[in-house]
């Protein structure tokens, strides 16, 4: 059976254009079919009208802009839509990606960008449309009633980079012809008209604490401030979230690591003990993860490695972390994680609420950087009020407390790198396992200046910090993790 009915050629387009009806079609609705010069098929589209005039009109408008779109490397389709695509995205992302950070993706573009984008086609993204789209739509709560609160200039940031992300995945589908490129708003916050509109007295998530409220914090977890009134003592669930949420930050500070997947999901045979090429009464541990962004399969096609090396007391803290996890029935073997979380049993027990709780077996689940963030919240009011009892809350700890985040653990790790350590810049990047620019543009910012530095040509912590450790701690620590002399490091790149 014919599928099209009165077959027409729309006079002066030269056989590339045609109006036509659907055989059996009772509306009697003309259709236009417009050949593609630059793809295979054909550009098809409803008139919307049963009047052969009117339809001739029609497509000739149609023709003019389906060669136009060709000419600026655009393919005009149904499907190319802006919401259309968008959901093709969430569904192909959700085969490598975790579905909670999927979820969030969606609900930013559903709040965001499918309300002003949703039915252009991608091709004609740019990024002047951005801009606009930035000071006409996302700036202002009369035109996004769910949004709570002004953005700051990061939020835009990560929703940008959000955006890019899919019309990448858009060039890569062939619904885009040329690779989009669009300069950051974080970069060129004069984009923003109406400034008022961007909030700049919120402290960035990432902005830089001081090494007194690092202390300060870090004291505050050696205590016990979570203590049962009855009897004066501290309930297992609560000592173990303590001295992890401590453990956790210890780790990030020494290591100079990133503070999620890279550290999280860590088990023991990820850490090693080296011997120092400086002393060799000395040793520190060396930390290697295949976790956490800079390793993505997705992004290299193989599961990459990164090496990190910690600060010389850190065995120490190792040490006492991993006797904690022991004492509380918590495995420590090789495959054992690091920062385990007991498994939630049924639909609503928690193991919290295990009478037995040292004698509990089940799963371990590792430590998510979502939790943490929720524990630290519930520790700060308790922490302004420990600190003020010991005469430590200055004005500017208190609004540094406030500000606290793991990531603001490594930066100030990496800025006292800098300051502190006998290490070239190209040295604190390389430690830190990030670039050599992202030093000098992040960090610049706070004064840290890097003249007179020397350069380190060994994978050790910094000479001047070189300390002894007390035989019986390397060897109750040597029983089940291995140790590297210096003389067997192999570790080349640094000689």
């Amino acid at each position: 059976m014919a599928y099209y009915d009165e077959l027409t050629e729309v006079p002066n387009t030269g056989g590339e254009v045609f109006i036509y009806k659907i055989a059996d079609s009772k509306k009697g609705i003309w259709y236009v079919r417009i050949k593609r010069l630059n793809a295979s098929g054909y550009f098809t589209k409803t008139l919307k009208t049963t009047d052969m005039f009117a339809a001739t009109v029609k497509a000739n408008r149609y023709w003019l802009q389906v060669r136009d779109a060709e000419d600026h490397h655009i393919i005009l389709a149904p499907k190319n839509l802006f919401k259309t695509l968008c959901y093709d995205w969430f569904k192909s992302r959700r085969k490598n990606s975790k579905e909670r950070e999927v979820k969030a993706i969606q609900r930013q573009f559903e709040m965001y960008y499918i309300p002003y984008f949703g039915n252009m086609n991608v091709g004609n993204i740019t990024e002047r449309n951005y801009i606009e789209y930035v000071n006409r739509f996302r700036l202002h709560k009369d035109k996004v009633p769910t949004m709570r609160k002004q953005p700051t200039l990061r939020t835009l940031d990560v929703e940008q980079n959000n955006l890019m992300s899919f019309l990448t995945w858009c060039f890569r589908q062939g619904a885009i012809r040329l690779k989009p490129s669009m300069r950051k708003i974080i970069k060129n916050p004069s984009w923003v008209e109406d400034q008022s509109l961007i909030d700049y007295a919120k402290p960035q998530r990432r902005d830089m604490i001081s090494t007194e409220t690092y202390d300060t914090v870090r004291r505050f977890f050696r205590s016990v401030p979570n203590i049962r009134p009855r009897d004066n003592s501290e309930s297992d669930y609560h000592e173990m979230s303590r001295r992890r949420l401590a453990f956790y930050y210890l780790s990030i500070y020494n290591f100079v690591c990133r503070a999620g997947e890279e550290i999280l999901n860590l088990r023991f045979k990820d850490f090693h003990i080296q011997q120092s090429e400086l002393n060799p009464d000395s040793y520190f541990m060396v930390m290697t993860t295949k976790y956490g962004k800079k390793v993505s399969r997705k992004k290299y096609g193989y599961i990459r490695h990164l090496t990190y090396y910690s600060n010389y007391e850190y065995i120490e803290y190792f040490h006492q972390w991993r006797e904690f996890l022991k004492s509380k029935g918590y495995p420590t073997d090789s495959e054992a994680l690091v920062f385990p979380v007991r498994k939630r049993v049924g639909s609503s027990k928690y193991h919290k609420g295990y009478a037995n709780y040292a004698e509990w077996e089940g799963d371990y689940i590792p430590f998510s950087s979502q939790t943490a963030v929720a524990q630290l919240g519930r520790w700060k009011k308790k922490l302004k009020i420990w600190a003020s009892e010991k005469d430590r809350l200055t004005p500017r700890i208190e609004a540094e407390i406030d500000m606290f985040s793991a990531y603001s653990v490594r930066h100030l790790a990496i800025r006292n790198l800098i300051v502190e350590s006998a290490y070239s810049m190209s040295r604190v990047a390389e430690r830190a396992n990030t670039s050599l620019t992202m030093i000098q543009d992040f960090y610049y910012k706070y004064g840290v200046k890097p003249e007179g530095r020397l350069v380190s040509k060994h994978p050790n912590p910094s000479p001047e910090n070189a300390r002894r450790q007390a035989p019986e701690l390397i060897s109750a620590l040597s029983k089940d993790l291995d140790i590297k002399s210096s003389i067997k490091s192999g570790l080349s790149k640094y000689d």
